[in-house]
């Protein structure tokens, strides 16, 4: 991939990433949460039980602190599930992904992280994320070597999506320079 590819393709993930921070997410207070006021955000008292959409990177920080819990299926569920439906799948065939997967997982790690990169939690969760990103991926170029092969857009992430566009084109700008089609 070409610097300035890769320059625009990193600030598309800072764009997402920042977008999907701002998204709302359900949480449920596990104890009273006390009123907070920021310069861009207000938290009203929320008692022991109730619950409340928040942008994601409150709730993280409540989440973080103990206080709430996201009413959201566990990034770590996700996660597996998908790794066993890539396995069922066969060698070119893809299975869908949600579009914020890899936002909630690069997250999660992150969360995971803190802890050590030594812990073992988080290497058997990395250890799987690699795995997945490891089949999609070859898939992903073996789909893009196809010449008549429809784009597989419905079943991937946005940033599955750009990255097949790019090895799609690569693998043409290939095929045509060995073909003395250039």
């Amino acid at each position: 991939m070409p610097k300035e590819n890769l320059d625009m393709f990193n600030a598309y993930m800072r764009d997402r990433e920042a977008s999907f921070l701002l998204s709302p997410v359900k949480v449920v207070a596990k104890k009273l949460v006390p009123e907070a006021r920021l310069s861009t955000f207000t938290l009203p008292e929320l008692k022991e039980g109730a619950s409340m959409d928040v942008p994601r990177w409150v709730a993280e920080i409540l989440e973080e602190e103990g206080l709430v819990e996201k009413s959201e299926e566990s990034i770590e569920a996700e996660l597996y599930r998908a790794v066993q439906r890539e396995k069922l799948q066969g060698s070119t065939q893809l299975s869908p992904i949600k579009g914020d997967f890899y936002l909630k997982l690069r997250r999660y790690l992150k969360m995971l992280r803190k802890k050590g990169v030594d812990d073992l939690h988080y290497q058997k969760v990395l250890a799987a994320s690699n795995g997945l990103l490891t089949m999609r991926l070859v898939k992903m170029v073996t789909l893009a070597g196809y010449t008549s092969q429809p784009e597989p857009h419905s079943l991937l992430s946005p940033e599955e999506l750009s990255l097949f566009r790019e090895i799609k084109t690569l693998v043409q700008t290939w095929r045509d320079s060995v073909l003395g089609e250039e």
